[in-house]
C-alpha cells in the first residue's frame, strides 16, 4: 500500500510537471490509486465522493462572498472607500500608502478573496501612488501585500474551506482571523510609514472632510460590520450572512446609481468563472484526499516526524518551508487542498490549536499569492497598473518577509488566532 501511495504521488508531482490543471492531477491520480488499490468501481466512487464534498450548505458561501466583492468592483464603490481611508491619514508619512493598506483590510472584510482586493484597490490607489511620487515597482508590491489580507481577514474563502476539510466552526474560524489580519494590516503600514516619505499632495485634512468622507463610504463601511455581528452574534450563518451581503451591495449600488444590468452580469459572470474553478478543486481534492487516508499517508508522516526528533521549533520551520516552496509553484487554493490532509494531523501532532493551524495555512497562502513565480497577485497588479513584473518582485520580498514572521508568532503565540474566539465563547 505504501508503494501504491509512492507511486500515486510520483504521478501527480509529474502532472503537475507537465501542466496538466490542478484539479485533473488531483482527480486522475487519486483515481488511479484506487484502481491500483483494487477498487471494483472507481468512477462511481469518484462521481460519489465528488458529489459529497459539493453537497454542503456551508460551500454555498463561497460563491456568494465572492459575487458582492464583485459586485463592489464593478459599481466602483472603492473609490469612495479609498477617499475615505486616505482621509484618515493622508497627512502622515507615506500616508497614501497606509490609505492604500486600510483600504485593503476593509475591501478584505467584504470579498473575502486576495486577488479581488488586490485587483480592485490597485485600480483606484495605484494610479495616486505613483503621481504622488512611489516608485512603480513598490506602489506595486504595496498593492499587491495589501491584497493578501482579503484571506485573513473575515470573511475568507480559504478560512471556509479550511474549516470545511477540517470540520472547524466556520463562525470561529472568521472570527480568529480578526486579531491576525489586524496585526499584519498594522505591521505593514508601519513598514510603509518607515519606508515612503511624506506625500507630495499631503494636506492637512480637517474633520469637515473626514466626516464628508465617512458619510460618502458610510454604506460600504456599514457592511463589514454587518457581515461580522450577523456572523458573531448568531443571528446568521455564514452562508447567510454571504447571501445578505450580495442583496445589500446591490442595494446599495442601485441608490448611488452605479450598479448596471451589463455591470451585474459582468459581475456575475467573474464570480461564476472563479467559483467553478475553486469548487473543480473542493470536488477533486476530495478524491485526493480520500485516497490519501485511505493509505494512511498522513499517520505514516506523523509518525515520521515524531520519531524523527525534531523539535516544536523545527517542525514548524520545515512546515513554513515546505508551504513557501510549493507555494512557488502552485496555485494557492490547490495547495491548501492538498496540503492539509497531510499536515493537519502533523499540526495536531505537535500541540497547535485547529484554530491557529488554520490562520497559520492562510498565512502561507498569502505567501503563496505575493511568491514569483505562481504568484497571481504580482500578475494581476502587473496587470492593471502597467508595471514591469520584475519590479514588483523586488519590492514584495519584505511583504512576504512579513507573512512568514506572522506564521512563527501564530505557532508561538496562538493565543492571537485562539483568545478572539475564546472570549466570544465559540465552540470549536
Amino acid at each position: 500500500m505504501e508503494l501504491i501511495a509512492i507511486g500515486v504521488i510520483a504521478f501527480f508531482v509529474l502532472c503537475l510537471i507537465l501542466s496538466v490543471p490542478v484539479f485533473v492531477a488531483m482527480g486522475l491520480s487519486a483515481m488511479v490509486g484506487g484502481y491500483f488499490l483494487g477498487g471494483a468501481n472507481i468512477f462511481q466512487d469518484a462521481a460519489l465522493n465528488a458529489y459529497n464534498s459539493l453537497n454542503s450548505f456551508v460551500l454555498l458561501a463561497v460563491p456568494l462572498y465572492i459575487l458582492a466583492g464583485t459586485l463592489l468592483e464593478q459599481t466602483g464603490l472603492s473609490n469612495r472607500l479609498f477617499t475615505f481611508a486616505a482621509s484618515l491619514v493622508s497627512s502622515i508619512r507615506g500616508g497614501l500608502g497606509v490609505a492604500t493598506i486600510i483600504a485593503s483590510a476593509i475591501f478584505a472584510a467584504i470579498s473575502g478573496s486576495s486577488v479581488a482586493t488586490a485587483a480592485t484597490i490597485g485600480l483606484v490607489a495605484i494610479p495616486i501612488l505613483n503621481a504622488n511620487g512611489y516608485p512603480s515597482g513598490r506602489s506595486g508590491a504595496l498593492v499587491a501585500g495589501g491584497g493578501t489580507l482579503g484571506i485573513l481577514i473575515p470573511p475568507s474563502i480559504a478560512l471556509l474551506l479550511y474549516g470545511v476539510l477540517t470540520e472547524q466552526s466556520i463562525g470561529a474560524l472568521f472570527v480568529a482571523g480578526v486579531v491576525p489580519g489586524i496585526a499584519l494590516a498594522t505591521l505593514m503600514a508601519l513598514y510603509t510609514v518607515v519606508v515612503n516619505p511624506r506625500d507630495l499632495a499631503a494636506k492637512q485634512v480637517t474633520s469637515k472632510d473626514i466626516i464628508k468622507a465617512s458619510f460618502d463610504a458610510g454604506p460600504i463601511l456599514l457592511l463589514p460590520i454587518l457581515i461580522f455581528y450577523g456572523i458573531y452574534s448568531g443571528l446568521a450563518t455564514a452562508t447567510e450572512v454571504a447571501a445578505l451581503a450580495v442583496l445589500y451591495t446591490m442595494i446599495v449600488g442601485l441608490i448611488y446609481r452605479t450598479l448596471t444590468l451589463k455591470k451585474f452580469y459582468r459581475a456575475g459572470l467573474i464570480a461564476t468563472h472563479a467559483t467553478v474553478m475553486i469548487l473543480m478543486l473542493v470536488a477533486f481534492g476530495a478524491l485526493m484526499t480520500h485516497f490519501l487516508t485511505v493509505t494512511r499517508v498522513p499517520q505514516i508522516l506523523t509518525e515520521l516526524i515524531a520519531g524523527s526528533g525534531l523539535s516544536y521549533f523545527g517542525t514548524v520551520t520545515l512546515m513554513i518551508a515546505f508551504y513557501v516552496v510549493l507555494g512557488m509553484f502552485l496555485e494557492a487554493l490547490s495547495m491548501m487542498l492538498i496540503t492539509i490532509p497531510i499536515l493537519f494531523p502533523v499540526a495536531m501532532a505537535i500541540g497547535m490549536d485547529p484554530l491557529a493551524f488554520g490562520i497559520f495555512v492562510v498565512l502561507a497562502i498569502e505567501v503563496a499569492q505575493i511568491t514569483p513565480p505562481v504568484g497571481i497577485n504580482l500578475f494581476t497588479v502587473s496587470q492593471i497598473g502597467k508595471i514591469p513584473f520584475e519590479e514588483i518582485i523586488k519590492s514584495i520580498v519584505p511583504y512576504v518577509i512579513m507573512a512568514i514572521l506572522m506564521m512563527y508568532a501564530v505557532a508561538y503565540w496562538q493565543d492571537i488566532a485562539t483568545w478572539l474566539p475564546r472570549t466570544m465563547e465559540y465552540k470549536q
